[in-house]
C-alpha cells in the first residue's frame, strides 16, 4: 500500500503539504497541487481515515441509518445528507436496514428491528464515527436509541422523546392546512378526504391541518367527509367510489399522490374530467404527480432540505459539543400547483 510519505517523496513535498492539498486547505501552486493529485491517482493512494481518526481522536467520518432505501422519501434525504457532508469533507458511510424488504409494512411492530437499530449503531461505534443519523421511513417517535451512546446522534424524517436527541420532520399539519387552504380559495367548499392508514402520525396531523383550514374558513367537517385508505391507488379508488357517488364534493383531498392517482381510475372510469368536474389535490409532490393527465396539484415534501437540515444540526453538535442544545426541527412543505384544481368562482 502506498504510504502519505511515500507521495511527499516522488513529488519532492513535505508530508504535511500532500495532508493539506488532500484536506483542501493548502496554499500551495496549482502546479504543485496538480502535481501531488496527479502521482496520487497513478499510485491509487487511499487515505486511511481510520488510522487518522486515531490519532486525532476524530475520523470525519459519519455514519447514516435508514430504514429502508426503496422508500420514495429516502434517496433525497440521503442526496441531502451526502451533499453536506461532502461539501464539508466529511466522509459518509451508509447501513440500510431494508426492513420493509425484508418484514412489510409492520415491521416495527417486528421483534428483530430494535436488534437490528442497535446492531447498526454498535458496528459505528466500533469504527469510530464523528457522528450518526438515523433516517427514519416515516414519521414516528423513535425510542430505541441507547441513552448511554456518547456519539452525537440526529434522527432525520421523525423524532423521539428521548432527550439530548435533536430531530427533522417536515410540517405535515401546516402543509395540510394550506393545500386546503388552496382548494378553499379556489371556490371548493365541500370537500372530501382520502387519509391514509388511522393509527399513522402522518394522517394524524394532515387531518389536524385540513380540519383547521375548513374551521378558519367557517367551513364544517363531517366524519362521512374523511375515508381512510393504505396509502395506495387502489384504496384511492374504493374510497373515490364510496365518497363521490351521487355525492357534492367538488375537490378530493388525498393524504398522497399514489391514492389521489386511483381517484384518477375512479373519475375517468366515470367518463369525469379532474380538474374540470372535480378537483383532485394530492400530498408528496412524487414522480408520478406530474405524469398524471392533467397533471396533479400537490404538497412538496423538501426530501434534500430534510437531508442537509439534519446533517447541519449533526456536524454543529460534532464541532461544538459544549454548545449543543437538541431542537425538534420543522421544515416546511410547498404547494405545487398544477391543472387538477379548477376555480369555481
Amino acid at each position: 500500500m502506498v504510504t502519505l510519505k511515500e507521495i511527499a517523496e516522488k513529488c519532492s513535498v513535505s508530508i504535511t503539504t500532500v495532508s493539506n492539498i488532500l484536506n483542501g486547505k493548502s496554499n500551495v501552486s496549482e502546479k504543485t497541487k496538480a502535481r501531488v493529485l496527479s502521482v496520487i491517482k497513478e499510485t491509487g493512494y487511499r487515505p486511511n481515515y481510520m488510522a487518522r481518526g486515531l490519532r486525532a481522536a476524530k475520523t470525519n467520518s459519519v455514519g447514516i441509518i435508514i430504514d429502508d432505501l426503496t422508500e420514495f422519501s429516502s434517496t433525497g434525504i440521503i442526496d441531502g445528507i451526502m451533499s453536506y457532508f461532502e461539501e464539508h469533507k466529511y466522509k459518509s458511510i451508509l447501513e440500510n436496514l431494508r426492513f420493509y424488504s425484508k418484514w412489510g409494512t409492520k415491521w416495527y411492530h417486528n421483534k428483530g428491528y430494535e436488534d437490528s437499530v442497535q446492531q447498526a449503531l454498535d458496528e459505528f461505534e466500533a469504527i469510530k464515527v464523528d457522528g450518526i443519523i438515523y433516517v427514519a421511513g416515516h414519521a414516528r417517535c423513535i425510542s430505541c436509541i441507547p441513552e448511554n451512546s456518547s456519539t452525537p446522534l440526529v434522527i432525520s424524517y421523525a423524532f423521539t422523546e428521548q432527550p439530548g436527541i435533536s430531530s427533522v420532520e417536515f410540517d405535515d399539519m401546516k402543509a395540510a392546512c394550506d393545500m386546503t387552504t388552496t382548494l378553499i380559495k379556489s371556490g371548493h367548499k365541500k370537500i372530501a378526504v382520502i387519509a391514509g392508514t388511522k393509527t399513522n402520525i402522518h394522517t394524524a396531523r394532515r387531518l389536524e391541518g385540513f380540519k383547521k383550514a375548513m374551521q378558519e374558513n367557517n367551513l364544517s367537517v363531517q366524519e362521512a367527509d374523511i375515508k381512510y385508505g393504505n396509502w395506495d391507488a387502489e384504496s384511492g379508488y374504493e374510497n373515490a367510489k364510496t365518497l363521490l357517488e351521487g355525492s357534492e364534493y367538488t375537490a378530493v383531498f388525498c393524504f398522497n399522490d399514489l391514492m389521489a392517482a386511483g381517484v384518477y381510475d375512479y373519475l375517468y372510469e366515470k367518463k369525469l374530467v379532474p380538474g374540470k368536474d372535480i378537483s383532485v389535490a394530492g400530498f408528496d409532490n412524487r414522480t408520478v404527480s406530474r405524469f398524471l393527465k392533467p397533471a396533479l396539484t400537490t404538497v412538496e415534501i423538501p426530501l434534500v432540505e430534510i437531508g442537509r437540515k439534519s446533517a447541519e444540526l449533526l456536524l454543529n453538535q460534532i464541532n461544538n459539543p459544549d454548545e449543543f442544545k437538541p431542537q425538534q426541527y420543522f421544515v416546511q412543505c410547498g404547494i405545487i400547483e398544477r391543472d387538477s384544481v379548477g376555480c369555481l368562482k
